[in-house]
């Protein structure tokens, strides 16, 4: 009954837009992701990305991404380059992403992108906790660091897995984030991960 309270009660303050400092209204996103691994050898492999990001407030983009990974027991490492589109402009970045599983039932991704085209960094930090099943908890923050003020946003998430077929691994999130100074985030995410081999 507690998971049960727990699910309830952030769905709820998801639905409800909240305020935050100036923000008045809750921009309602999407992030339709794929990810694929294709192993070189037993650790080495092949890294690529392709993400949608639908907003209703903000500017959506697409982003492409494409290098090399490293993977140990239980944790993996990848260095790409990411090219991102939108209506205003396009952005490169170099894309660093680490993602352990730090115990049975807890997960930590870090991803770190400096920019190459202009004087920013973009973070990205989740922490997963499994309480119930396939059911994870946890939190997210995410954020640019740039001249002058920062974007910066933190806040709950959950998110479970929905099937698994053959190589591929679909899974589902949904996150809250306060962001300081600018419009709140609810956003929906879709994961199909994929792992291949080089023949």
């Amino acid at each position: 009954m507690k998971i049960i309270a727990t699910i309830l009660m952030f769905v709820i303050a998801c639905l409800v837009p909240l305020r935050a400092e100036s923000q008045e209204v809750t921009d309602y996103q999407n992030r339709i992701i794929f990810h694929e691994q294709v192993d070189i050898n037993s650790n080495l492999f092949l890294a690529g990305w392709i993400i949608g990001n639908g907003q209703i407030y903000g500017t959506s983009n697409i982003n492409l991404f494409g290098g090399l990974g490293y993977r140990g027991k239980t944790w993996w490492f990848e260095s790409m380059i990411q090219r991102q589109w939108s209506a205003k402009d396009k952005k490169l970045l170099f894309n660093n992403r680490f993602q352990s599983q730090l115990s049975k039932k807890s997960s930590l991704y870090v991803e770190i992108a400096p920019f190459l085209d202009r004087k920013a960094v973009y973070d990205m930090v989740i922490f997963e906790q499994n309480v119930w099943r396939k059911f994870n908890i946890g939190a997210e923050t995410e954020n640019v660091h740039k001249i002058g003020r920062d974007s910066l946003g933190i806040g709950p998430r959950v998110s479970t897995p929905l099937a698994v077929f053959g190589n591929h691994k679909l899974s589902t999130a949904l996150a809250y984030q306060f962001r300081r100074q600018e419009t709140n985030v609810l956003r929906f995410y879709v994961v199909l991960n994929r792992k291949d081999k080089l023949n």
